[in-house]
């Protein structure tokens, strides 16, 4: 719990070695001929040390050799020289020497030589033979016992799917699949899907990716509590061994959680239960119900309600595309950790005293991984049958938008959402096991109601065909997002978010889950939930004398079109606390020109103007496991005043920091924003 760093003594031995290390530093960079002193002078009770580094020339690398004596291994070094560190007319860095090593290394743990080592590759750097230039010889030493490096070839495979139980009387079964040979006291798993995912055969050379590639795709599968593999040398034979232990075939897990909206308080709970390896190809059964409360302000009266949210999900989990396909062709595919998801869901939503709306899906998902970095999924089919009751009063202020060309009744009549989305997410560093920096990248494209644009759905509905909403768009976002560590206390976090949805066909608008909205505790926090824009279109006045803010935030601010940007400063304050600065900006803006919504188009002449900004702090309770965050946030630039008045910055001051009524607001969430 203390502050600052404690004081620093002089010590003539740790002057001398920051001399050494900085020395070190430039020999290791190439710069052999450098030097470097220090001095030191005395003012009043503190003494400061200055440094002076006289840099040379760095050396280059003229000439490059690999000597060995394994033909196999020179043939193996040679077919990727273009992947070396060590290139010629570079400046020579020690640490690239390091890297060649890993290099060459992982070439031969991937080509049989599966007790090679990095130990025996060894360097001989000459530097005189012309100034500021060097020879690099790398050498590959050969093992004393044996003289040679072997190539092993693995002889068989034997997987063992229950390691962890307990021996019992009678001896495990024996099962031969595919050269493989499975060990079991029960039969659990399907020999044909766990083929897939082993990439580790008689007769074929050790690989080291092959082996960890095993691992990986077989823990992806969810039925195994721990995967080990080991090579048996014993004996004279190379045998591959896979040790796995099943995890529990049901597994409960429940979440109870706090959102809080319109400054009111609103639980809710999730419980979640899974069926491992249900029909016995490990797939995974997992039925997910959950039940919360929301405050929400009235569309229709100036009062805040309780919103009532539930529903339930189901998700059939296949470990294999399902698909007329071969054999040979799911097993090459298996390395992609492929799979297919069955996914039915019911959802309700009560929000008085406006409507009531029930929401049933129906969705077919294949996904797969290349590597680490990129992760897809592809949803064939998602279909939605919507029915929503409205009362009198909300059913009135539809048919008063919708008198001025605003559409949005369509999405409150039956619907039947018809759709077709790929999504692609990118990490580009996911090795960076120290956190220095992160990157994601998530690219989501969607199409709905694309047969309807080869048949009229009416022509199979007689008289209910103008009973039953249809909807056609295409639909398209981009989330990315950086977090970059400073020091072990310090970071920024940074996301740009974009997004489109294009409405055609008989109705031009979107089913209201389709929309784009802004504002909320992991958006502009300044605003309320959903409640920004669209575009400078401002919100109704708020008839209610006794209001707080000027505008009425009652409804919902659906758009078409969404950019957002957040920039968030995070440091540690004291113990598990932790605070922030962040700065929010983006809006939302409709596609069609609205006398319902003036000013709520995209216009390019105009959109860079009615981008809302908002800032403020942050305070966070971090236990690792849990974050709860505190957000204060503040409207800077609010489109929804008049061009001239939109800038609010000018009613903040040291004596009032909250501004005017209703541009401050709290948020409290759990988690991070992004």
């Amino acid at each position: 719990m203390r502050w600052g760093e404690p004081v620093s003594v002089y010590n003539e031995a740790l002057i001398e070695k920051t001399k050494s290390q900085m020395q070190l530093y430039l020999q290791n960079r190439g710069l052999f001929d450098s030097s470097v002193e220090y001095y030191t002078r005395i003012k009043g009770k503190k003494k400061y040390v200055s440094y002076y580094i006289e840099e040379d020339l760095p050396h280059i690398i003229d000439t490059v050799r690999f000597i060995t004596t394994d033909s196999v291994i020179n043939r193996l070094i040679n077919e990727k020289m273009e992947e070396s560190y060590l290139v010629i007319g570079k400046n020579y860095d020690q640490n690239n020497l390091i890297l060649e090593r890993q290099r060459i290394e992982k070439i031969l743990k991937n080509n049989g030589y599966f007790d090679f080592s990095r130990q025996y590759i060894v360097y001989e750097v000459i530097t005189d033979i012309r100034p500021y230039s060097l020879e690099i010889n790398l050498i590959v030493k050969e093992p004393v016992r044996r003289g040679f490096h072997r190539q092993f070839t693995i002889d068989s495979v034997i997987f063992v799917t229950d390691a962890s139980i307990e021996p019992r009387k009678r001896d495990r079964s024996f099962f031969n699949y595919n050269g493989i040979t499975y060990q079991y006291y029960n039969k659990r798993f399907s020999k044909k899907v766990l083929d897939q995912r082993v990439f580790l055969y008689p007769n074929s050379l050790y690989s080291l990716n092959n082996t960890v590639n095993t691992q990986r795709q077989l823990a992806y599968l969810d039925n195994f509590k721990f995967i080990n593999i080991n090579y048996d040398t014993t004996g004279g034979s190379f045998i591959a061994n896979i040790f796995t232990s099943p995890l529990n075939k049901y597994q409960m897990t429940n979440e109870v959680g706090l959102n809080v909206t319109e400054g009111y308080p609103g639980p809710f709970y999730n419980l979640s239960l899974k069926n491992r390896n249900i029909f016995g190809g490990l797939e995974n059964l997992e039925i997910t119900g959950f039940f919360g409360f929301e405050g929400v302000a009235s569309a229709t009266t100036n009062e805040v309600w309780n919103s009532i949210e539930s529903g339930a999900k189901l998700a059939l989990t296949f470990p294999q595309f399902i698909m007329p396909a071969s054999a040979e062709f799911k097993r090459k595919v298996g390395i992609n950790n492929p799979n297919t998801v069955i996914r039915s869901g019911f959802n309700f939503t009560q929000r008085p005293p406006d409507y009531t709306r029930t929401n049933f899906t129906n969705a077919l998902v294949y996904g797969w991984q290349k590597e680490r970095r990129k992760i897809y999924n592809f949803t064939l089919s998602e279909i939605s049958l919507i029915n929503s009751n409205t009362s009198d009063e909300f059913d009135d202020l539809l048919r008063q938008l919708d008198s001025l060309g605003n559409p949005l009744i369509k999405s409150f009549e039956p619907s039947f959402v018809s759709a077709m989305n790929f999504v692609v997410i990118y990490n580009f560093n996911p090795d960076d096991f120290y956190g220095n920096k992160s990157s994601l990248l998530k690219i989501f494209g969607e199409t709905g109601g694309t047969m309807f644009n080869f048949f009229d759905p009416r022509n199979f509905e007689q008289n209910r065909a103008d009973t039953i909403q249809y909807f056609q768009y295409l639909k398209f976002s981009s989330d990315f997002r950086r977090h970059i560590t400073i020091n072990e206390t310090n970071g920024i976090a940074t996301r740009l978010n974009i997004g489109v949805a294009y409405p055609y066909g008989k109705n031009r608008t979107l089913p209201y889950e389709k929309f784009f909205f802004a504002g909320g505790s992991n958006s502009l926090r300044a605003w309320p939930p959903r409640r920004l824009g669209p575009g400078g279109n401002p919100p109704r006045e708020n008839l209610d004398p006794e209001s707080q803010g000027r505008f009425d935030y009652s409804i919902e601010k659906p758009g078409e079109i969404l950019i957002e940007a957040n920039v968030e400063y995070r440091s540690k304050l004291v113990g598990f606390i932790d605070w922030a600065f962040f700065v929010d900006a983006g809006n939302v803006w409709k596609f069609y020109e609205n006398p319902a919504f003036p000013l709520a188009e995209f216009k390019f002449n105009r959109f860079y103007k009615e981008i809302a900004i908002g800032m403020g702090l942050g305070l966070r309770l971090n236990f690792s496991f849990l974050v709860i965050r505190f957000d204060y946030g503040v409207k800077m630039y609010d489109p929804a005043w008049e061009e001239g008045e939109r800038w609010r910055g000018k009613n903040l001051s040291l004596t009032n920091w909250r501004g005017e009524p209703g541009q401050a607001l709290w948020n409290i969430a759990i988690g991070y924003p992004f």
